[in-house]
Protein backbone atom coordinates (compact mmCIF):
# COMPACT_ATOMS: atom_id res chain seq x y z
CA UNK A 1 0.00 0.00 0.00
CA UNK A 2 1.12 3.38 -1.10
CA UNK A 3 1.53 6.82 1.25
CA UNK A 4 0.30 9.26 -0.75
CA UNK A 5 1.76 12.68 -0.02
CA UNK A 6 -0.10 15.40 2.05
CA UNK A 7 -0.11 17.75 -1.49
CA UNK A 8 -1.68 14.96 -3.96
CA UNK A 9 -4.78 16.37 -4.41
CA UNK A 10 -4.16 19.88 -4.27
CA UNK A 11 -1.40 19.23 -7.02
CA UNK A 12 -4.34 17.50 -9.15
CA UNK A 13 -6.94 19.83 -8.97
CA UNK A 14 -4.32 22.92 -9.34
CA UNK A 15 -4.60 25.79 -12.21
CA UNK A 16 -1.52 27.20 -13.16
CA UNK A 17 -1.32 30.58 -14.07
CA UNK A 18 1.24 32.35 -16.49
CA UNK A 19 0.73 35.99 -16.59
CA UNK A 20 2.12 37.38 -19.45
CA UNK A 21 5.31 39.73 -18.55
CA UNK A 22 4.12 43.69 -19.37
CA UNK A 23 7.34 43.75 -21.35
CA UNK A 24 5.87 41.94 -24.03
CA UNK A 25 5.07 44.92 -26.57
CA UNK A 26 4.07 42.61 -29.77
CA UNK A 27 1.59 44.13 -32.31
CA UNK A 28 -1.69 42.12 -31.04
CA UNK A 29 -0.39 40.86 -27.92
CA UNK A 30 -2.75 39.92 -25.09
CA UNK A 31 -2.80 41.12 -21.73
CA UNK A 32 -3.78 38.69 -18.62
CA UNK A 33 -2.66 35.92 -17.91
CA UNK A 34 -3.52 32.17 -19.36
CA UNK A 35 -4.65 29.04 -17.28
CA UNK A 36 -3.51 25.91 -17.28
CA UNK A 37 -5.37 22.73 -15.70
CA UNK A 38 -2.24 20.18 -14.96
CA UNK A 39 -3.03 16.37 -16.13
CA UNK A 40 -1.31 14.86 -13.27
CA UNK A 41 -0.14 11.49 -13.17
CA UNK A 42 1.33 9.03 -10.39
CA UNK A 43 3.85 6.32 -9.71
CA UNK A 44 4.04 3.95 -7.21
CA UNK A 45 7.87 4.36 -5.09
CA UNK A 46 9.24 1.28 -4.10
CA UNK A 47 7.21 -1.41 -2.17
CA UNK A 48 5.01 -0.12 0.34
CA UNK A 49 6.54 3.23 0.00
CA UNK A 50 4.63 6.20 -1.08
CA UNK A 51 3.64 7.51 -4.62
CA UNK A 52 5.20 10.13 -6.22
CA UNK A 53 3.99 12.72 -9.51
CA UNK A 54 5.19 11.31 -12.81
CA UNK A 55 4.40 14.45 -14.79
CA UNK A 56 2.05 17.43 -14.84
CA UNK A 57 1.05 17.24 -17.93
CA UNK A 58 3.90 18.03 -20.33
CA UNK A 59 7.47 16.17 -19.45
CA UNK A 60 9.20 18.59 -22.11
CA UNK A 61 7.83 21.62 -20.04
CA UNK A 62 8.98 20.59 -17.07
CA UNK A 63 12.25 19.35 -18.60
CA UNK A 64 12.83 22.73 -19.86
CA UNK A 65 11.85 24.73 -16.26
CA UNK A 66 15.00 22.57 -14.59
CA UNK A 67 17.14 23.54 -17.41
CA UNK A 68 16.13 26.82 -17.97
CA UNK A 69 14.76 28.36 -14.78
CA UNK A 70 13.68 26.58 -11.50
CA UNK A 71 10.64 23.38 -11.18
CA UNK A 72 9.62 22.39 -8.08
CA UNK A 73 9.03 18.66 -7.07
CA UNK A 74 6.95 16.72 -4.56
CA UNK A 75 9.70 14.81 -2.91
CA UNK A 76 7.48 12.39 -0.92
CA UNK A 77 10.00 9.90 -1.42
CA UNK A 78 12.92 10.90 0.69
CA UNK A 79 12.95 9.37 4.45
CA UNK A 80 13.98 11.72 7.73
CA UNK A 81 15.81 10.60 10.57
CA UNK A 82 17.12 12.94 12.97
CA UNK A 83 20.31 12.50 15.44
CA UNK A 84 20.55 14.35 18.79
CA UNK A 85 22.61 14.25 21.51
CA UNK A 86 26.38 15.45 22.06
CA UNK A 87 27.58 12.70 20.22
CA UNK A 88 25.62 12.58 17.25
CA UNK A 89 28.40 13.88 14.96
CA UNK A 90 31.12 11.84 16.25
CA UNK A 91 28.43 8.75 15.75
CA UNK A 92 27.13 9.70 12.32
CA UNK A 93 31.31 10.12 11.08
CA UNK A 94 31.68 6.96 11.93
CA UNK A 95 28.98 5.21 10.86
CA UNK A 96 29.80 6.21 6.42
CA UNK A 97 32.20 6.65 4.52
CA UNK A 98 32.26 10.49 4.34
CA UNK A 99 34.27 12.57 6.68
CA UNK A 100 31.52 14.57 8.50
CA UNK A 101 33.63 15.70 12.04
CA UNK A 102 34.47 18.97 10.35
CA UNK A 103 31.02 19.71 9.17
CA UNK A 104 29.44 23.50 9.74
CA UNK A 105 25.82 24.44 10.29
CA UNK A 106 23.77 24.32 7.46
CA UNK A 107 26.14 22.30 5.19
CA UNK A 108 25.16 18.98 3.66
CA UNK A 109 26.88 16.49 2.28
CA UNK A 110 27.04 12.89 0.49
CA UNK A 111 27.38 9.45 2.31
CA UNK A 112 27.26 6.56 1.93
CA UNK A 113 26.27 4.11 5.22
CA UNK A 114 27.72 0.50 4.74
CA UNK A 115 27.66 -3.09 7.50
CA UNK A 116 30.80 -4.68 8.38
CA UNK A 117 31.13 -6.49 4.79
CA UNK A 118 31.30 -3.08 3.07
CA UNK A 119 28.04 -3.44 1.41
CA UNK A 120 25.49 -0.51 0.87
CA UNK A 121 22.75 -0.05 3.28
CA UNK A 122 21.59 3.08 1.72
CA UNK A 123 23.10 6.42 0.47
CA UNK A 124 21.99 9.04 1.68
CA UNK A 125 22.55 13.40 2.38
CA UNK A 126 23.94 14.50 5.85
CA UNK A 127 22.93 18.09 7.09
CA UNK A 128 24.43 19.66 10.15
CA UNK A 129 21.53 21.22 12.17
CA UNK A 130 22.39 23.74 15.12
CA UNK A 131 21.10 20.86 17.48
CA UNK A 132 20.40 18.03 15.78
CA UNK A 133 22.36 16.23 12.23
CA UNK A 134 18.96 15.59 9.34
CA UNK A 135 19.69 12.49 7.55
CA UNK A 136 18.01 12.75 4.08
CA UNK A 137 17.47 9.00 2.31
CA UNK A 138 15.04 7.58 -0.15
CA UNK A 139 11.75 6.66 2.42
CA UNK A 140 11.54 3.17 1.34
CA UNK A 141 15.05 2.53 3.60
CA UNK A 142 14.41 4.30 6.80
CA UNK A 143 13.64 1.83 9.09
CA UNK A 144 16.82 -0.19 7.82
CA UNK A 145 19.41 2.45 8.74
CA UNK A 146 17.39 2.91 12.17
CA UNK A 147 17.70 -0.56 12.80
CA UNK A 148 21.39 -0.80 11.59
CA UNK A 149 22.23 2.48 13.93
CA UNK A 150 20.71 0.79 16.77
CA UNK A 151 22.75 -1.95 16.76
CA UNK A 152 26.32 -0.13 17.24
CA UNK A 153 25.20 2.42 19.57
CA UNK A 154 26.49 1.44 22.86
CA UNK A 155 27.25 4.25 25.35
CA UNK A 156 27.04 7.23 23.05
CA UNK A 157 24.98 9.98 23.92
CA UNK A 158 23.04 10.01 20.60
CA UNK A 159 19.56 9.36 19.81
CA UNK A 160 18.08 8.06 16.75
CA UNK A 161 14.51 9.31 15.92
CA UNK A 162 12.38 8.57 12.68
CA UNK A 163 10.19 11.59 11.83
CA UNK A 164 9.46 10.89 8.01
CA UNK A 165 5.91 11.29 9.40
CA UNK A 166 6.23 14.51 10.52
CA UNK A 167 8.39 16.39 8.23
CA UNK A 168 7.48 16.19 4.48
CA UNK A 169 10.64 17.42 1.59
CA UNK A 170 10.09 19.33 -1.79
CA UNK A 171 12.87 19.56 -4.00
CA UNK A 172 13.39 23.02 -5.86
CA UNK A 173 15.78 22.63 -9.02
CA UNK A 174 17.68 24.43 -11.78
CA UNK A 175 19.96 27.30 -11.98
CA UNK A 176 17.72 30.08 -11.29
CA UNK A 177 17.62 29.31 -7.53
CA UNK A 178 18.65 33.02 -6.06
CA UNK A 179 15.58 34.19 -8.10
CA UNK A 180 13.33 33.13 -5.56
CA UNK A 181 11.49 35.42 -3.83
CA UNK A 182 10.31 35.23 0.06
CA UNK A 183 12.28 31.57 0.15
CA UNK A 184 13.01 32.59 3.83
CA UNK A 185 10.28 33.70 4.88
CA UNK A 186 8.57 29.81 5.03
CA UNK A 187 8.35 28.40 8.64
CA UNK A 188 11.07 25.59 7.40
CA UNK A 189 14.42 24.50 6.89
CA UNK A 190 16.20 24.42 3.92
CA UNK A 191 19.38 22.39 2.46
CA UNK A 192 21.26 22.56 -0.71
CA UNK A 193 21.16 19.18 -2.01
CA UNK A 194 24.76 18.33 -3.48
CA UNK A 195 25.29 18.88 -7.24
CA UNK A 196 26.40 15.38 -7.77
CA UNK A 197 23.01 13.66 -5.95
CA UNK A 198 20.74 14.53 -9.22
CA UNK A 199 23.26 15.77 -11.56
CA UNK A 200 21.37 19.36 -11.09
CA UNK A 201 21.46 22.02 -8.46
CA UNK A 202 18.71 22.23 -6.10
CA UNK A 203 17.46 23.39 -2.78
CA UNK A 204 15.57 21.06 -0.29
CA UNK A 205 12.93 22.65 1.81
CA UNK A 206 11.56 20.26 5.10
CA UNK A 207 8.17 21.64 6.01
CA UNK A 208 5.71 20.14 8.15
CA UNK A 209 2.83 18.43 6.39
CA UNK A 210 -0.07 20.33 7.58
CA UNK A 211 1.98 23.58 6.04
CA UNK A 212 3.30 22.00 2.89
CA UNK A 213 0.66 22.92 0.85
CA UNK A 214 0.26 26.43 1.56
CA UNK A 215 4.38 26.38 0.50
CA UNK A 216 4.47 24.39 -2.35
CA UNK A 217 1.22 27.01 -3.67
CA UNK A 218 3.36 29.71 -2.58
CA UNK A 219 6.05 28.74 -5.05
CA UNK A 220 3.80 27.96 -7.95
CA UNK A 221 2.43 31.18 -7.63
CA UNK A 222 5.47 32.25 -8.37
CA UNK A 223 5.48 31.24 -11.74
CA UNK A 224 7.58 28.49 -10.46
CA UNK A 225 6.98 24.82 -12.78
CA UNK A 226 5.72 21.86 -10.74
CA UNK A 227 7.68 19.12 -12.40
CA UNK A 228 7.48 15.00 -11.66
CA UNK A 229 9.57 11.81 -11.47
CA UNK A 230 9.70 11.46 -15.74
CA UNK A 231 11.34 15.01 -16.26
CA UNK A 232 13.72 14.69 -13.27
CA UNK A 233 14.64 11.57 -14.08
CA UNK A 234 15.55 12.36 -17.81
CA UNK A 235 18.40 15.32 -16.51
CA UNK A 236 19.69 12.43 -14.17
CA UNK A 237 20.23 9.75 -16.68
CA UNK A 238 20.92 12.50 -19.52
CA UNK A 239 23.56 13.87 -16.45
CA UNK A 240 25.14 10.07 -15.97
CA UNK A 241 24.04 10.16 -12.25
CA UNK A 242 23.60 6.59 -10.25
CA UNK A 243 20.74 6.39 -8.08
CA UNK A 244 20.23 4.17 -5.09
CA UNK A 245 17.82 1.75 -5.68
CA UNK A 246 17.87 1.99 -9.37
CA UNK A 247 21.19 1.75 -10.31
CA UNK A 248 22.63 -0.15 -7.13
CA UNK A 249 21.42 -1.17 -4.04
CA UNK A 250 22.24 -3.30 -1.09
CA UNK A 251 24.10 -5.71 -2.55
CA UNK A 252 26.47 -4.05 -4.25
CA UNK A 253 30.10 -2.12 -2.57
CA UNK A 254 31.00 1.56 -2.82
CA UNK A 255 33.56 1.08 -5.16
CA UNK A 256 30.95 -0.78 -7.46
CA UNK A 257 28.62 2.54 -8.23
CA UNK A 258 31.21 5.25 -9.77
CA UNK A 259 30.59 7.92 -6.71
CA UNK A 260 33.43 7.31 -4.54
CA UNK A 261 34.26 11.05 -5.44
CA UNK A 262 31.35 12.35 -3.63
CA UNK A 263 31.05 9.77 -0.62
CA UNK A 264 34.13 8.49 0.13
CA UNK A 265 36.55 10.42 1.93
CA UNK A 266 39.91 8.00 2.05
CA UNK A 267 41.72 9.74 4.18
CA UNK A 268 38.86 10.33 7.26
CA UNK A 269 39.45 8.48 11.04
CA UNK A 270 38.04 4.47 11.36
CA UNK A 271 34.04 3.84 10.77
CA UNK A 272 32.47 0.98 10.28
CA UNK A 273 33.38 -1.49 7.19
CA UNK A 274 36.59 0.98 5.92
CA UNK A 275 38.81 -1.96 5.97
CA UNK A 276 36.91 -3.35 3.14
CA UNK A 277 36.86 0.17 0.88
CA UNK A 278 40.19 0.73 1.70
CA UNK A 279 41.25 -3.12 0.80
CA UNK A 280 39.47 -2.78 -2.78
CA UNK A 281 40.64 0.77 -2.76
CA UNK A 282 44.55 0.19 -2.54
CA UNK A 283 44.55 -4.05 -3.62
CA UNK A 284 42.08 -4.79 -5.92
CA UNK A 285 38.50 -4.15 -8.13
CA UNK A 286 35.06 -4.64 -7.99
CA UNK A 287 33.75 -7.61 -10.02
CA UNK A 288 30.86 -5.12 -11.34
CA UNK A 289 30.81 -1.70 -11.81
CA UNK A 290 28.45 0.75 -12.91
CA UNK A 291 29.41 2.57 -16.68
CA UNK A 292 27.50 4.20 -19.55
CA UNK A 293 26.70 3.25 -22.90
CA UNK A 294 27.03 5.39 -26.08
CA UNK A 295 24.63 3.59 -28.12
CA UNK A 296 25.37 3.28 -31.87
CA UNK A 297 21.40 3.70 -32.88
CA UNK A 298 18.43 6.57 -31.82
CA UNK A 299 16.59 2.99 -29.73
CA UNK A 300 16.15 3.27 -26.17
CA UNK A 301 17.37 0.17 -24.20
CA UNK A 302 15.09 -0.38 -21.11
CA UNK A 303 16.07 -0.94 -17.54
CA UNK A 304 16.80 -4.56 -17.12
CA UNK A 305 18.01 -5.35 -20.49
CA UNK A 306 20.64 -7.25 -20.55
CA UNK A 307 24.05 -6.66 -21.89
CA UNK A 308 26.20 -8.97 -24.02
CA UNK A 309 29.96 -9.26 -24.84
CA UNK A 310 29.25 -10.42 -28.36
CA UNK A 311 26.75 -9.27 -30.87
CA UNK A 312 26.54 -13.42 -31.60
CA UNK A 313 24.15 -14.82 -29.40
CA UNK A 314 25.33 -18.26 -29.49
CA UNK A 315 28.92 -17.40 -28.84
CA UNK A 316 28.56 -14.09 -26.38
CA UNK A 317 27.38 -14.17 -22.95
CA UNK A 318 25.77 -11.89 -20.85
CA UNK A 319 28.00 -9.23 -18.62
CA UNK A 320 25.59 -6.75 -17.58
CA UNK A 321 22.41 -5.05 -17.35
CA UNK A 322 21.22 -1.85 -18.07
CA UNK A 323 19.92 0.05 -14.71
CA UNK A 324 18.36 3.40 -16.18
CA UNK A 325 18.19 4.93 -19.70
CA UNK A 326 16.65 8.48 -21.05
CA UNK A 327 16.63 10.44 -24.10
CA UNK A 328 18.89 13.29 -23.72
CA UNK A 329 17.91 16.65 -25.23
CA UNK A 330 21.26 18.05 -24.06
CA UNK A 331 22.93 15.18 -26.69
CA UNK A 332 20.43 16.35 -29.52
CA UNK A 333 18.44 13.35 -28.53
CA UNK A 334 20.88 10.71 -28.21
CA UNK A 335 20.42 8.09 -25.70
CA UNK A 336 22.03 8.17 -22.19
CA UNK A 337 22.36 4.68 -20.57
CA UNK A 338 23.49 3.53 -17.46
CA UNK A 339 24.68 -0.35 -16.91
CA UNK A 340 25.95 -2.77 -14.42
CA UNK A 341 28.72 -4.18 -16.17
CA UNK A 342 31.41 -7.47 -15.33
CA UNK A 343 34.75 -5.28 -14.09
CA UNK A 344 36.59 -7.31 -17.07
CA UNK A 345 34.25 -5.82 -19.55
CA UNK A 346 33.88 -1.96 -18.55
CA UNK A 347 37.65 -0.60 -19.69
CA UNK A 348 36.93 2.93 -21.80
CA UNK A 349 35.85 1.86 -25.36
CA UNK A 350 35.07 -1.82 -25.04
CA UNK A 351 32.14 -3.09 -27.62
CA UNK A 352 28.99 -4.67 -26.26
CA UNK A 353 25.59 -5.13 -27.50
CA UNK A 354 22.70 -4.81 -25.39
CA UNK A 355 19.14 -6.20 -26.33
CA UNK A 356 16.70 -3.77 -27.82
CA UNK A 357 13.48 -5.65 -28.95
CA UNK A 358 15.20 -8.96 -31.12
CA UNK A 359 18.33 -7.47 -31.42
CA UNK A 360 21.80 -7.24 -29.90
CA UNK A 361 22.89 -3.36 -30.79
CA UNK A 362 26.14 -2.49 -30.14
CA UNK A 363 27.43 0.06 -27.68
CA UNK A 364 30.88 1.51 -26.55
CA UNK A 365 31.70 1.84 -23.11
CA UNK A 366 32.64 4.91 -21.27
CA UNK A 367 33.23 5.81 -17.62
CA UNK A 368 30.58 7.90 -15.50
CA UNK A 369 33.49 9.80 -13.72
CA UNK A 370 36.98 10.00 -14.78
CA UNK A 371 38.34 8.99 -11.53
CA UNK A 372 36.37 5.68 -11.95
CA UNK A 373 37.83 4.71 -15.38
CA UNK A 374 38.78 0.99 -15.21
CA UNK A 375 41.91 -0.17 -16.63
Amino acid sequence: MTIPSPIHECISNYKLEWIKPESDSRAGASTGYMEEQMLCEFLPWGDGGCSILATSGSVELEYAAMRKNVGIFDAGNRGTIYLRGEERLSFIDRMTTQKLSDMKEGESRLAFIIDRKGRIVADIIVVYEAEQVLIDCDVTVVQPIIAHFEKYIVTDDVIVQNETNEKHRLWLLGPCLKEIEHLDSYECSQFNLPQQFLGIDGIAIVVDPEKSEQVWCSLVEQQIRPVGWNALNMIRVEELTPMFRIDFDNKNLPHETSLCDSRVRFDKGCYLGQEVVARMESLGRPKQHLVSLEMSCDDLPVAGTQVWDQESKGEGKAIGVVTSSAMSPMRGGDIAVIAMVKSSNAAKNTEVFPWIGSELIKAVIQPLSPKEEMA
